[in-house]
């Protein structure tokens, strides 16, 4: 199981099959600023990390959080 698509799953309340790499922030009515920043504070808890500026507004896409966790070290993202 993916645990980066379980996580973007439970903090932007869509169902799991709903998500895939291509989508970004616009695709989903849920991920709003708001949830951005819930988004940005589960991710830091969840895998133990301290996201940057510049990687936070980066993050728009599922794409680019993968991309951005993969960078930290995160496995199995």
């Amino acid at each position: 199981m993916d645990n980066l698509l379980n996580k973007l799953a439970e903090i932007l309340s869509v169902e799991l099959a709903v998500l895939t790499d291509e989508l970004a922030m616009q695709d989903i009515p849920s991920w709003n600023s708001l949830t951005h920043i819930d988004l940005v504070v589960g991710l830091e808890e969840a895998f133990s990390i301290e996201l940057t500026q510049d990687e936070i507004v980066e993050m728009q896409s599922i794409a680019a959080i993968r991309r951005i966790l993969a960078a930290r070290g995160v496995a199995a993202v």
